[in-house]
């Protein structure tokens, strides 16, 4: 089709059934007979790829294509592809037709340069940052979820997976370092703490580990750090990480290694490891002794689930407290149609009316020991994982918890823990 593609260049014969082709700025190909797409003005790098014996094109624009070299319609696509983007048809076509394992990048997205290190000496990361607007604000690391959306500095948008993110649309200074699109997932279910996990993307002009380790670099002059306690480098990764007072960033770079793909990318995250438990743990006296009922545990468990991300988790009642003393319990709020769970220091609560089942389900020891886990199924949403704890140890509450309920018990048959 191009003069490029000589008779040297030889496509693998297209045995395979399907219609690779483009259209606009989509490629459409098929994988186990479902049709895929791949969104081409997202597309972030472009390998050749043998698997076993097979030779398939590896493309990524926000997910992974594995498209078979042997499909049909391939010869006629590839040379489209290739004319688009620039790859590199020497090393595809020296590849493509070899029968070992192995893979190659023949293409990247080049990237501008999205970070900057200042000459002047900050040192108030541990409080937090500063959005450059105009005026530029300086940003807590204790601002809640609720709080971002007020402080119009920024966007919720939904990812092409439907879920709801948070992106600030201008720089921001952390310590002396200046960074673009700095960003978190805003679906976090309890909205009333701080924002739990920052990230973004930070591309050097060379498309390389160089943004690794030039910031690494500025870090390690702010906090000193040991490299073999806190992190490592080697062929296929590096990583490092550095406190900030209870928040913590993190710097990693995957290379063009085994099992891995180089995007040219360093990722940078910020996860905050603070206590907020005083906003949940405030007295609770609303349960009332002649509308509540209660079943204690004689076994201690595990309690599962997490104040930071569920925001049907509470402080304990009062009442519960007093009556189940040190163990754990089940309560049922007969006037308002709750009911709930204690663990050690928290409890979480839910409307009788917005639950599907509970499952308790018994796990044989195997290559790993035996235990039991208790789980809410929402009649909306995921399983909720509650308690984990012995084997068989909750076996003689099952009928008890469904006739106090009214919310059916299941026990599946129990699996071994392979």
């Amino acid at each position: 089709m191009f003069n490029l593609f000589k008779k040297n260049n030889s496509f693998p014969k297209e045995t395979e059934p399907g219609n690779v082709c483009i259209k606009g700025d989509q490629l459409f190909y098929e994988d186990h007979g479902n049709e895929e797409v791949v969104d081409l003005l997202k597309l972030k790098y472009a390998y050749i790829q043998v698997l076993g014996d097979r030779p398939f094109l590896f493309l990524f624009d926000y997910q992974q294509h594995y498209i078979s070299i042997t499909q049909k319609g391939f010869s006629d696509t590839y040379p489209l592809l290739s004319k688009r983007f620039g790859f590199d048809d020497t090393l595809f076509f020296k590849t493509v037709n070899n029968k070992e394992e192995q893979k190659h990048r023949i293409w990247i997205k080049e990237q501008t340069k999205n970070y900057e290190i200042l000459p002047t000496v900050h040192n108030d990361f541990s409080k937090g940052f500063e959005v450059l607007c105009q005026p530029a604000k300086f940003i807590s690391w204790d601002t809640t979820y609720h709080e971002f959306p007020t402080l119009n500095i920024g966007q919720i948008y939904a990812s092409e997976f439907g879920s709801n993110y948070f992106k600030i649309d201008y720089p921001v200074r952390i310590g002396s370092m200046i960074i673009q699109d700095l960003e978190f997932y805003y679906d976090n279910d309890q909205k009333n703490i701080a924002v739990q996990a920052y990230f973004t993307s930070l591309y050097s002009s060379t498309n390389s580990d160089d943004s690794y380790k030039e910031i690494r670099d500025l870090w390690m002059k702010k906090i000193q750090t040991d490299l073999d306690e806190v992190g490592y480098e080697r062929a296929d990764q590096s990583y490092v990480r550095f406190d900030m007072l209870d928040m913590q960033l993190t710097l990693s770079y995957t290379y063009d290694a085994a099992y891995g793909y180089d995007d040219g990318s360093t990722t940078l995250g910020i996860d905050n490891f603070r206590d907020y438990a005083d906003v949940l743990l405030q007295p609770r006296d609303d349960l009332k002794p002649e509308t509540t009922k209660i079943i204690t545990f004689k076994s201690g468990m595990n309690f599962l689930p997490k104040y930071q991300k569920n925001s049907n988790v509470t402080t304990i009642p009062d009442l519960i407290h007093q009556e189940a003393r040190h163990r754990q319990a089940l309560w049922l709020d007969v006037a308002n149609e709750k009911f709930g769970f204690t663990g050690d220091q928290y409890a979480i609560e839910y409307q009788l009316i917005g639950v599907d089942y509970i499952t308790i389900q018994n796990v044989l020891p195997a290559k790993g020991g035996g235990y039991v886990e208790l789980s809410v199924q929402p009649k909306s949403g995921y399983s909720e994982g509650i308690y984990y704890g012995e084997l068989n140890s909750l076996d003689e509450y099952a009928v008890q918890i469904e006739q106090l309920l009214g919310i059916k018990v299941e026990m599946p048959e129990p699996y071994y823990n392979c």
